[in-house]
């Protein structure tokens, strides 16, 4: 578990997956860009988060900013890490150190990654990221020891965590 008072006095990065993460695409179809609405709960929860949020796509870039523009929660991003901005795509280890990399600032700094894919958690967690598996099946959490927590959704989540960390 996530010691609290440790929590206060750092700098908490929120890594957040786009795809089947922020945006969830029914029955794995992507939604077209026209499709794409605001969200304002969404945008509001994301505003909630003390500390730095930042994109991390398989994505290209301009994917990433067509769906968070729509979505209207741009605003809560410092940055947008995708194809075309790191070297390589996870799940890929390199990847991950790029992002860590590029962030990291203090060695008391915590990442908290969402994705929905456990390979890309499994792979945070072994650079000491907490992991958060957004997924229907998070149930199954259980089995997997590198999740740090699992929710059906991102709104669950984030509502956990600021309830949790306020």
């Amino acid at each position: 578990m996530i010691n609290l008072y440790f929590i206060k006095y750092t700098m908490i990065y929120y890594i957040f997956d786009l795809d089947d993460t922020l945006i969830m695409h029914e029955g794995g179809v992507a939604k077209s860009y026209d499709s794409i609405e605001p969200d304002y709960r969404l945008n509001y929860l994301l505003g909630k988060c003390r500390g730095e949020s930042h994109i991390y796509t398989n994505g290209t870039g301009g994917h990433a900013l067509e769906c968070i523009e729509r979505m209207d929660i741009k605003r809560n991003f410092t940055k947008v890490y995708s194809r075309d901005t790191i070297p390589f795509m996870k799940p890929d280890f390199r990847s991950f150190k790029a992002v860590h990399n590029d962030i990291y600032r203090n060695p008391n700094d915590k990442f908290f990654f969402f994705d929905d894919q456990l390979v890309n958690l499994k792979i945070a967690r072994s650079i000491g990221w907490f992991t958060f598996w957004i997924h229907p099946d998070y149930k199954q959490a259980v089995n997997y020891p590198f999740v740090t927590m699992a929710f059906p959704n991102i709104y669950e989540c984030l509502t956990y965590l600021e309830n949790k960390y306020q």
